[in-house]
């Protein structure tokens, strides 16, 4: 009967560390920063970037990328590498109010300066409609 129980602790034991770390792994990170207050429709405000500080050799990364919340558009995020064109990081639809501030990127990075392309891509909320974007030109700062 001991035997059991000490089964099925070190499963129960197993099982959440699985749990924990499966939570914590990787994946990008959404976080509501303002309630939405959607402005006429008729501007869009795009925050810009001169630079991102990014850890070398990560691919997880801390960053605030928001969507505005006087916004009446959600934004999809790209980030690229201007070298080659190359996609390091691709976001799902940003709500106004909204902001990423933990990304997943394609490939770690080794430590450098980047010159990279931040494109917006903005869609009405009511239908998914595409809108004007617009693309940051902004450096990568990898430490």
């Amino acid at each position: 009967m001991k035997r059991k129980q000490n089964i099925l602790a070190a499963f129960l034991v197993l099982a959440l560390a699985l749990l924990l770390t499966a939570c914590g792994a990787g994946g990008d990170r959404v976080e509501r920063f303002a309630k939405a207050n959607p402005g006429s429709g008729a501007n869009i405000a795009i925050p810009g970037y001169e630079k991102l500080s990014f850890a070398a050799g990560k691919r997880s990364q801390a960053v605030n990328l928001e969507n505005p919340a006087e916004n009446n558009c959600t934004f999809v995020l790209t980030l690229s590498l201007n070298e080659n064109g190359e996609t390091l990081w691709t976001g799902k639809a940003l709500s106004p109010g909204e902001a990423f501030t933990r990304i997943t990127l394609e490939r770690a990075l080794d430590a450098g300066e980047y010159p990279a392309t931040l494109h917006y891509d903005c869609y009405t909320i009511e239908d998914n409609r595409p809108l004007n974007g617009a693309k940051i030109q902004l450096t990568l700062e990898v430490k």
